[in-house]
């Protein structure tokens, strides 16, 4: 063959493996971009359901006469006011227990003085109907206390174990009667 010939097949085999290369690399960054795209659907679709876990806490704290509401899946705090000033309260570390759950109710102080030792009662259950026209079943409570705090503003964890709900079942917590413990 003359070189003329032998330089256009190479020329012609290196564009063939530089456009199979460029289809390759294409192919990798498509298949990176699906996956980008569904990883953020699924945040998404997380993020819908928070807001809606949210949006009817909320409404139930609106409408709460009782206490404060905490929905596990809405993963926002509450404020409660009480016997021993505005709480701010939230759950964490859900997991299950046997056939309920382990949680840690966490309460923090919002004013500057130091918490004082106090009790309160946890009731927990399911929702069921509509924000608007719902009721509570598999209803529990247990009381809990708390030590005094030293600190302020105070924060205090409390380990609660929640018989009866997994937390896939658990729907509510509500936290009320927060007072100062008899001294």
């Amino acid at each position: 063959l003359p070189i003329s010939m032998t330089r256009r097949y190479l020329k012609l085999a290196i564009a063939g493996c530089l456009f199979t290369l460029t289809a390759c690399a294409q192919q990798s960054e498509i298949r990176q971009m699906h996956q980008s795209v569904s990883t953020l659907s699924q945040e998404m679709t997380q993020l819908n359901q928070q807001t809606i876990k949210i949006t009817q806490q909320n409404a139930l704290n609106a409408k709460s006469t009782r206490g404060v509401y905490l929905l596990p899946e809405a993963k926002t705090p509450a404020r409660l006011e009480s016997q021993i000033g505005t709480l701010r309260m939230s759950v964490a570390s859900i997991t299950p227990d046997g056939d309920g759950s382990r949680l840690t109710l966490r309460i923090q102080g919002e004013s500057n003085d130091p918490l004082p030792a106090f009790s309160g009662t946890v009731e927990w259950g399911q929702i069921q109907g509509t924000t608007e026209s719902y009721q509570e079943v598999n209803v529990k409570n247990q009381l809990f206390t708390a030590p005094a705090s030293t600190l302020a503003p105070s924060d205090v964890d409390i380990p609660l174990q929640l018989s009866g709900l997994t937390p896939e079942q658990l729907g509510f917590i509500r936290i009320h009667d927060i007072q100062p413990a008899a001294q």
